[in-house]
């Protein structure tokens, strides 16, 4: 009788510590939205690629749990699709980029990794301002080989993004399981209506002789303001 009640006290002093975590933060855990700006679309080799920043993405309470040794992650959801005036765009291919960080607090150091189709980098770093910028910037993301889209045709790139949250650790996962992550899902960001340069075929030539010079070819394309 008296070990049950004991039980009872320390599972009820559980949940007033975590009511006491929750209610204490009177300020929502984003003030700021997230969002996603800076969407940019170029070739790169054989790929189109894209690039982006997601602003608003750390608070205080989220650049806590990190330094505690809880691993974080974005995900980023890209889609290169083709304008349709008749009938709904389609969705010609996509991408999903998973940013994750934990601090190794042994080595006082930050790891970072990047992990998509034909994606995959490991980064450490000791610099808190290094590992935000990797965590919220995509840079050169392939989204699809240059010839699956035609000259004659207008495209578009969107993105959005979304914390990860089901890997937190105990007591983590719980606690955080009270508090609105969900809350945090940017809206698509997407570039205004683009094409494949018609030229692009004509430099491939050139683009050939300086790869050999050990130069990387980049071929902007062509971008219709809305």
């Amino acid at each position: 009788m008296k070990h049950s009640i004991i039980s009872k006290i320390k599972l009820l002093s559980a949940f007033l510590l975590i009511g006491v975590f929750i209610f204490t933060n009177t300020s929502p855990v984003f003030a700021a939205s997230p969002n996603i700006v800076n969407v940019g679309v170029s070739t790169k080799g054989k790929y189109v690629v894209m690039n982006a920043r997601l602003i608003d993405g750390f608070t205080e309470k989220i650049l806590e749990a990190i330094e505690s040794g809880v691993p974080m992650g974005f995900t980023f959801e890209i889609e290169l699709r083709k304008e349709n005036t008749a009938w709904v765009d389609s969705l010609v291919s996509s991408n999903t980029i998973r940013h994750k960080i934990q601090y190794d607090s042994l080595k006082k150091a930050y790891r970072f990794s990047e992990v998509g189709k034909k994606v995959r980098r490991k980064v450490i770093t000791r610099k808190t301002s290094r590992f935000k910028k990797l965590m919220l910037t995509l840079k050169d993301i392939p989204i699809a080989p240059i010839f699956h889209l035609d000259p004659n045709e207008k495209y578009y790139v969107r993105v959005k993004a979304d914390l990860e949250t089901d890997r937190f650790w105990f007591p983590f996962n719980y606690i955080f399981f009270f508090v609105p992550f969900s809350d945090f899902e940017t809206s698509w960001a997407q570039t205004s209506p683009l094409s494949i340069d018609p030229d692009l075929e004509l430099s491939k030539q050139a683009a050939k002789s300086k790869a050999r010079k050990g130069e990387v070819s980049r071929n902007v394309i062509r971008s219709f303001n809305q």
